[in-house]
C-alpha cells in the first residue's frame, strides 16, 4: 500500500488448478457426466451462478476461495465441502473476463484461459489467527473483547471470510469445543455488520449477504445439521436481523406446511415446562431462549406458539406476553395480543398485567395488534376488572448517562438496591432507533455493582444525573423510535418496573424543543451575539473535557462517496464541508441532546453547547463553529484510516508506517514490458490510460479502473507476477499524478517512447475514456478540452508533433488543476 497512491491492491499468494471448459449452454444444468458443472440464468439469461467439483485441495486449502482479492475488494466465494459455487459480480466486470464470461453474452468457455485462480492462504490465515486468539481467551473476558474486536473489523473489510467462517462452523460437531468460539464470533460479525448497517454502510449489508449466502449453500448441499441451525438461528435472533430461510428445521417446516391447526399442545406444554426450568422462573431469560428459536420456525408455527403461550394460566407467561408486545415483527405482536384476549376470556388476566397493558399500549406502533390490546383494556374495564400497580421492592440509589457518540448512541447506567441486593439497570440509547437496549444485572455485592459503574463511566465519560432526567431522555427515545415504526428493547419492561418508570410515555422532541426544556435556554436566547459568538467558539475545547467528543465524525457511505470523488485534499476539504451542511440538523440535534445531558448536572458548559446548537439551526457558517471543524477533520481522518490492515483504533502514525513498511520496491529498467511479454498490452498504452484516469472531471476510483487493465493483462501473465504488475501500476499511476501536477516534464517524457510509443499511450487514454464515459461528462468539457481530447484519439494514428506534444502537456496541467479546484 502507498500512501499516495489514489489506491491499494494486494494480492495474496495464488496457486492454479485446471477446469474444464463449460459448454456455451451452460446456464441450464449440464448434463451429468459431461464435465458436471451446474448453472442457472438470471431473468436476463446471463450466468447467474456456476457449480463444480472442486479438485483435491492441498490441506493449507482447507478452507480455501475461488476467485481474485482485489482492492479490498473480495471478489472471492468460499467452497464448502468438495463443490464450489461463484456468483459472477456485476461491479466486478474483471471477474466475469478472467473466468470467460461477458456481461451481455449468455456464457463462453472457461476455458478461454484455461483455469481459475484460487486463494488459500489469503482466508485461511486470518480465520485461523483470528481461532487461535479465541481459544486462548476462553478465560479472558477482556482479552477476548479484543479478539473479536479485530476480528470484526476485518470480516466488514473482506466480507468473504463470513462465508469461509460458516464453510468451517459445517465441520464441527454437536459436542465440539470451539462451537463456543464460533458462537462468539458469529455473534460479533453480525453484530458489527447491524451496527454498519445503521450508519449507512454497505458493507455491513454486504457482510450479512455474503454470511447468509453462505448458509443457503451449505443448506442445499445437506452439511447443516439441526444444532448448526440453532447455534446460528441464535446469533441472528440476538442481533435482530431478518435470518435466512434456510435455518428453519425442515420437520418444523414440514408440520408447519401438512397441518393448518396449532402444534400439539402436549408437546408445548413440555416444551415450556422445560425452558422455564432452564431459564429459573426468570421471564426475560425465558423470552430469550423462545425468541433464539423463532428462525428455526416456519413464521406460521412461530406465531401460534406465541398465541399458546401468552395464553397460558402461569404469570411467567403473561409477562412474556409483554415482551412480545414490542417486538420488531408485527405479526408476534398481534399473536401477543390475541394470548392476552384468551388469558382474558378465561378470567387468568390479573390487575398487575391490566395496568402493565395500559402503560405498554402506548409503546406499541399503531397496528393490528395495538388495536387488539386496546380492545383488551376495554373488555377488561366493562367486566370490573381493576389496575394493581406492583411493587418490585427496588430503589434507585444512582444514575448515570454518557454524552452521545457520533452516531447518536448514548449509554445510561442505574444503580439499583433492595436490601442487601444490588443490581444495575442499563439502557442504550440511540438516535433514529430509539431505546435499542434494556437489561438488568444482578450484582453480588455493592463492591461489584461499584466496579460495573466504574468500568462504565470510565469507558463512555458518563455524569450523575437524576432520575428526572432518565426519565425525560428515555421517554424522547421512545417517541424517537416509535415515529420511525421501532418499539423499544423488550428489556425496557424490567428496567421501568425495577427503576419506578411506572408512567413512562413516549415523548418525541425536536432539536428546537429540546433546548426550549432546558434550564438556560432563555438566558442563552437573550444574549448578545457577540457573547453567543464566544460562547460557540468554546466549542474547541469539548474534546478536552468531555472525551466521547474526540471521536465525532460521519462515516456513512454518503459521506466516503464524497470524500473518494475529490481530485486532491482540498477538493475533499471543499467537497466535505459541503456535504456538512446536510447534516446540520443531526448534529444540532446531537448537540442539544449534549446540552440536556449536563444541564441535569448543572456542567457550566451546559451554555456553550445550546448556544452552538441555536447556531446550527440558524445557519451559522458551519466553519466558524469550532467542533463542526473538528468532525471536518476526523471525518477525513475516520476515512483515511479505513484499511483492514490497520489495528483497530490506529491513529495518522500507524497509518503512515504501515504506508512505508509496504512500499514496493522501484520500477527496474524495463521491468513493465517484460512482464507484459505475452499480453497485447505494452507499458506506454498503460501510461496514456493511467492518464486519462488521473485527469478525468469526474475521479474514477481504482476498484473501477484497475479490473479493466488486469482484464487485458491477466490471460498473459505469469500468476507469479501478478503483484509485481499491480505494484509497478500503482506507482506509475503516482506518477501520472505527478506529472499533471507540473512536477515532472511531460514533455521529455513522450519524446523519449517515439512515434509509435505516442500512438500507444494515445490509444491507452482513448481507451480510458471510452471506459468510463460517465466520468468525462460533456457539460465539464469546455471547447478546448474537446479539441485537445480530438486530438490526442487522431494520435492513435498519426501520433503527435513536438508542438502537439506541449500542447497537450499544458492542457493536462491545467485539466488537473481545474479537477482540484473542483471546476
Amino acid at each position: 500500500m502507498s500512501a499516495s497512491a489514489p489506491g491499494a491492491c494486494t494480492v495474496r499468494s495464488c496457486g492454479e488448478f485446471p477446469l474444464s471448459a463449460l459448454p456455451v449452454d451452460a446456464p441450464r444444468q449440464a448434463a451429468p457426466g459431461a464435465n458436471d458443472v451446474q448453472g442457472a440464468a438470471d431473468p436476463g439469461g446471463r450466468c447467474a451462478w456456476l457449480e463444480w467439483p472442486l479438485p483435491e485441495v492441498p490441506a493449507a486449502g482447507r478452507a480455501a476461495a475461488i476467485g481474485l482479492h482485489i482492492y479490498d475488494e473480495a471478489i472471492v466465494y468460499p467452497c464448502v465441502g468438495s463443490r464450489a459455487r461463484m456468483v459472477p459480480a456485476g461491479s466486478h466486470p474483471l471477474i466475469l473476463s478472467l473466468f470467460g464470461w461477458h456481461c451481455g453474452e449468455s456464457l463462453v468457455s472457461l476455458g478461454k484461459y484455461g483455469k481459475l485462480w484460487w486463494t488459500s492462504v489469503l482466508t485461511r490465515t486470518e480465520l485461523d489467527q483470528v481461532f487461535e486468539g479465541l481459544a486462548a481467551t476462553r478465560d479472558d473476558l477482556d482479552a477476548r473483547r479484543d479478539v473479536l474486536e479485530r476480528a470484526t473489523h476485518m470480516f466488514l473489510h473482506r466480507n468473504a471470510l463470513g462465508g469461509q467462517m460458516i464453510a468451517r462452523f459445517c465441520e464441527t460437531s454437536e459436542a465440539d469445543p470451539v462451537l463456543e468460539d464460533f458462537n462468539d464470533l458469529l455473534g460479533a460479525a453480525l453484530s458489527a455488520a447491524r451496527m454498519a448497517q445503521e450508519s449507512g454502510q454497505k458493507r455491513g449489508d454486504a457482510l450479512v449477504d455474503a454470511i447468509g449466502a453462505a448458509v443457503d449453500l451449505a443448506a442445499g448441499q445437506g452439511r447443516l445439521e439441526s444444532f448448526h441451525r440453532l447455534h446460528l438461528a441464535r446469533s441472528w435472533a440476538q442481533n435482530g436481523l431478518s435470518p435466512p430461510v434456510a435455518l428453519e428445521l425442515s420437520e418444523m417446516a414440514d408440520n408447519s406446511a401438512t397441518h393448518a391447526h396449532p402444534p400439539d399442545p402436549e408437546a408445548l406444554e413440555e416444551l415450556f415446562r422445560d425452558l422455564v426450568a432452564q431459564a429459573d422462573g426468570d421471564a426475560l431469560a425465558l423470552h430469550t431462549a423462545l425468541t433464539e428459536m423463532f428462525p428455526a420456525m416456519p413464521p406460521a408455527l412461530r406465531d401460534a406458539v406465541v398465541e399458546f403461550a401468552v395464553a397460558r394460566p402461569d404469570p411467567i407467561f403473561a409477562q412474556l406476553g409483554c415482551y412480545w408486545l414490542v417486538n420488531p415483527a408485527a405479526t408476534i405482536r398481534g399473536a401477543a395480543a390475541r394470548g392476552f384476549a384468551a388469558r382474558l376470556d378465561a378470567g387468568v388476566l390479573s390487575g398487575e398485567t391490566t395496568a402493565r397493558l395500559t402503560v405498554l399500549r402506548s409503546w406499541m406502533p399503531q397496528d393490528e395488534a395495538l388495536d387488539g390490546v386496546d380492545q383488551i383494556l376495554r373488555d377488561a374495564l366493562r367486566t370490573g376488572l381493576g389496575q394493581a400497580k406492583a411493587d418490585t421492592g427496588w430503589k434507585v440509589e444512582t444514575a448515570f448517562a454518557s454524552l452521545p457518540d457520533g452516531s447518536g448512541a448514548q449509554s445510561i447506567a442505574i444503580a439499583l438496591a433492595s436490601g442487601t441486593a444490588h443490581a444495575i439497570a442499563m439502557v442504550l440509547l440511540k438516535t433514529g432507533h430509539g431505546v435499542k437496549d434494556a437489561y438488568v444485572i444482578p450484582c453480588d455485592s455493592a463492591r461489584d455493582q461499584m466496579t460495573l459503574l466504574d468500568r462504565m463511566t470510565e469507558e463512555t465519560g458518563a455524569l450523575n444525573v437524576p432520575m428526572d432526567y432518565i426519565s425525560a431522555a428515555v421517554a424522547q427515545a421512545l417517541g424517537d423510535g416509535l415515529t420511525n415504526g421501532i418499539p423499544p428493547a423488550p428489556g425496557l419492561i424490567d428496567v421501568a418496573a425495577w427503576c419506578g418508570l411506572s408512567t413512562l410515555r413516549p415523548d418525541a422532541k425536536d432539536t428546537a424543543e429540546l433546548l426550549t426544556g432546558l434550564s438556560v435556554n432563555a438566558d442563552v436566547s437573550a444574549s448578545s451575539a457577540q457573547k453567543r459568538g464566544r460562547l460557540i467558539n468554546a466549542s474547541a475545547d469539548w474534546g478536552a473535557r468531555h472525551h466521547l467528543l474526540r471521536y465525532w465524525h460521519d462515516e456513512s457511505d454518503d459521506v466516503r462517496e464524497v470524500l473518494a470523488a475529490a481530485h486532491g485534499a482540498r477538493a475533499a476539504d471543499r467537497a466535505l464541508w459541503t456535504w456538512l451542511e446536510t447534516r446540520r440538523a443531526w448534529w444540532a440535534h446531537q448537540i442539544a441532546r449534549c446540552a440536556a445531558v449536563l444541564d441535569a448536572t448543572g456542567d457550566p458548559d451546559t451554555k456553550i453547547f445550546v448556544a452552538t446548537a441555536m447556531a446550527l439551526l440558524d445557519g451559522h457558517a458551519l466553519k466558524k463553529i469550532p467542533i463542526m471543524a473538528a468532525i471536518h477533520e476526523q471525518t477525513i481522518e475516520a476515512w483515511v484510516l479505513d484499511d483492514p490492515d490497520l489495528p483497530v483504533g490506529a491513529g495518522l502514525g500507524e497509518f503512515i508506517e504501515l504506508a512505508e513498511q509496504e512500499e514496493p520496491a522501484p520500477e527496474g529498467d524495463g521491468e513493465l514490458s517484460t512482464l507484459l511479454d505475452g499480453t497485447d498490452m505494452t507499458a506506454d498504452w498503460i501510461d496514456g490510460y493511467l492518464m486519462s484516469v488521473v485527469i478525468a472531471p469526474k475521479m474514477i476510483a481504482p476498484n473501477r479502473w484497475l479490473p479493466h487493465i488486469l482484464e487485458h493483462a491477466a490471460a498473459g501473465l505469469d500468476p507469479a507476477d501478478l503483484q509485481r504488475f499491480l505494484d509497478i501500476v500503482m506507482m506509475r499511476a503516482n506518477s501520472a499524478i505527478a506529472t499533471a501536477d507540473g512536477q515532472s516534464d511531460f514533455e521529455a517524457d513522450m519524446t523519449q517512447r517515439g512515434s509509435g510509443g505516442v500512438r500507444e499511450w494515445a490509444s491507452g487514454f482513448h481507451a480510458s475514456r471510452e471506459s468510463f464515459v460517465s466520468s468525462w461528462p460533456k457539460k465539464s468539457l469546455a471547447p478546448t478540452d474537446q479539441a485537445i481530447l480530438r486530438q490526442i484519439t487522431e494520435a492513435r494514428s498519426r501520433g503527435l508533433p513536438a508542438p502537439g506534444i506541449r500542447i497537450v502537456g499544458q492542457w493536462l496541467s491545467a485539466r488537473h488543476a481545474m479537477n482540484l479546484q473542483g471546476t
